[in-house]
């Protein structure tokens, strides 16, 4: 796993940052997760291609990337892809850097009937 790369699992999963807080939307299942400053840089990190080993090499213990990428690849939220190596940029290095605490992801399914129920989401591309 250390030397894998990951990428987002599918068009069902979308993030967006707001006010500096990351905000990660499963569609397909209507969950949506808030990682914490620490899970968000190594989200951001891991979802561009960027692999476990280099994160860890960064600032983070192995150990708790390692954990961290297995409660997303369990959430379905991540895949390997072998092919998209990356790395790290200055700014993402001094941001894992500061990392001391363990990154929980925190998952949330209260307004999971809503969003999957959401008609925008259902919509054939060709008909409109």
């Amino acid at each position: 796993m250390p030397d894998t790369s990951y990428k987002v699992s599918s068009a069902d999963v979308v993030f967006e940052e707001f006010d500096g807080n990351l905000v990660v939307l499963n569609l397909a299942s209507g969950q949506y997760f808030g990682p914490n400053s620490p899970a968000a840089a190594i989200w951001t990190s891991l979802v561009s291609g960027v692999c476990p080993a280099d994160i860890a090499d960064a600032g983070p213990k192995a150990n708790a990337v390692n954990k961290f990428v297995k409660d997303l690849l369990s959430l379905e939220l991540i895949l390997p892809a072998p092919d998209a190596k990356a790395t790290l940029k200055p700014s993402e290095i001094a941001i894992l850097r500061a990392i001391e605490s363990e990154p929980p992801i925190e998952v949330y399914d209260d307004l999971a009937d809503l969003i999957v129920a959401d008609p925008i989401h259902d919509v054939d591309q060709e008909a409109g």
